[in-house]
């Protein structure tokens, strides 16, 4: 066969097959699905450090340390594993007095050593007692205080599941209205999941900071394509 004659049977069934799959890619429907699973948190994360000033960097870094060094033998006699206390960071900065001319160029009066610890507590129930403790052990910095999910997986498998039955509700009602029947699932694309995590509230009490968690929310969207019979 010459090879002109080949590239026009090839073209002639590229042609004759154009319809058939635009009709399998326009003949579906496509929805949007969306899952929510809410759950008690089980952990909690914050940072916790202390900061502390002095006239000498020396002497800053030198408070600092043994300031860190007394939060850390009153974390681990709280019970926090080695395992969820993690050094972040150290910062050393030095103090200025205010300028009093533009062109001053003066030397430091201070400076301040901080530093922070990111910590785990994997009880919940304990939250506001370990609050009390890192006062008590002399932190004067606490930040970023969130209730999350030690294995969040099988709460995001269930919002999967839930995101699925949702996709395929709509389409069949779309199907039903339209007067078509519902085929197999051509494509699955999920759209990410997101975990809402909600802020701690303090309350004053009697003993101890009272810490309300509240319950967390996983979502996860899908996109589904069903196929028209």
């Amino acid at each position: 066969m010459r090879p002109w004659r080949a590239a026009a049977l090839v073209l002639a069934a590229m042609v004759l097959a154009a319809p058939a799959a635009a009709d399998s890619l326009t003949r579906g429907i496509t929805v949007q699905g969306e899952g929510r699973i809410a759950a008690r948190p089980d952990m909690v994360l914050l940072h916790a450090g202390v900061s502390h000033q002095a006239p000498t960097a020396k002497a800053a870094l030198a408070g600092h340390t043994a300031g860190m060094a007394k939060l850390l033998a009153a974390l681990k006699d709280f019970g926090l594993a080695d395992r969820d206390i993690q050094t972040r960071q150290i910062r050393l900065q030095p103090i200025f007095a205010r300028r009093k001319r533009q062109d001053d160029n003066p030397a430091p009066i201070a400076f301040r050593a901080s530093g922070d610890l990111r910590l785990r507590l994997r009880q919940v129930d304990r939250a506001g007692d370990l609050l009390d403790r890192l006062a008590a052990a002399g932190s004067n910095t606490l930040s970023g205080l969130q209730f999350t999910f030690a294995e969040p997986r099988a709460l995001q498998d269930r919002a999967r599941q839930t995101a699925i039955a949702d996709a395929r509700r709509r389409a069949e009602l779309y199907a039903r209205e339209a007067g078509v029947s519902l085929g197999p699932v051509l494509q699955i694309r999920e759209g990410g999941g997101m975990v809402q995590m909600r802020e701690f509230r303090a309350m004053a009490a009697d003993r101890g900071a009272a810490i309300a968690p509240g319950e967390n929310e996983i979502r996860i969207g899908v996109t589904v394509v069903f196929a028209i019979e």
